[in-house]
Order: structure tokens, then sequence, then C-alpha cells
């Protein structure tokens, strides 16, 4: 988990080096394509780490 996480973590500079356009958020106008992808992942992470944890 945590080599996931620092993996994650390495790759948003990335996201701040992309370009405008189509009136998405920041910079990052795909953002809102990988929004719900990102949201599965958190929560997959939080069911994991709640389960692990009970």
């Amino acid at each position: 988990m945590k080599k996931a996480s620092l993996l994650l973590a390495s790759l948003l500079p990335a996201a701040a080096w992309a370009h405008p356009g189509h009136n998405g958020i920041g910079l990052f106008h795909h953002l809102n394509d990988l929004l719900p992808i990102i949201a599965l992942v958190i929560l997959v992470a939080g069911v994991m780490l709640w389960k692990k944890r009970s």
C-alpha cells in the first residue's frame, strides 16, 4: 500500500504540466475523465484499511 501511494504521489507533478483546455479544473483538464477512477481507488483503499483494522 505504501508503494502505491508513493507512485501516486510521484505522478501528481506531471498533472501540473498538462495543457489547459475544455473548461477543466485548473491546468489538468483530463481530471474530469479520471475522477471516477480516482474515487474508486480511494474507496477500495479505505475499505481495505477498514477491513485490516477490524
